[in-house]
């Protein structure tokens, strides 16, 4: 193996010890930090139940999804933004509802046109 090899797979060996040790130490930064901390494993759980949801909105002919946020800790997604009507927010919902490892949905929705 040339001394380029070796480098290299010395480097990957170092980069994948550096990313499994980091796998249970908890994360404190960002909005939340005082609240609670979170694992590598819940950070990322929760960025791939984030990222359904957001595609799920986006595919849905029903729901304008450029006007709904999406955040998600430790399995419980909260939309916020705004929908026009009732039935859009129930649809957002329902689709958030609807996916693995989702443990609750919160909305923080405004309507902008309440059922009378």
């Amino acid at each position: 193996m040339s001394l380029h090899g070796r480098q290299t797979t010395t480097l990957m060996v170092l980069l994948a010890l550096l990313i499994l040790g980091t796998g249970c130490q908890p994360l404190t930064s960002g909005a939340y930090a005082e609240q609670e901390e979170r694992t590598l494993g819940e950070v990322t759980d929760d960025f791939n139940i984030t990222s359904a949801v957001r595609a799920r909105l986006l595919r849905d002919d029903e729901i304008r999804s450029r006007d709904i946020s999406v955040e998600t800790r430790r399995g419980v997604v909260t939309l916020f933004g705004h929908v026009a009507t009732e039935q859009m927010e129930r649809r957002a919902l329902e689709l958030a509802r609807g996916l693995p490892n989702v443990v609750d949905v919160q909305s923080r929705l405004v309507v902008l046109q309440p059922e009378g």
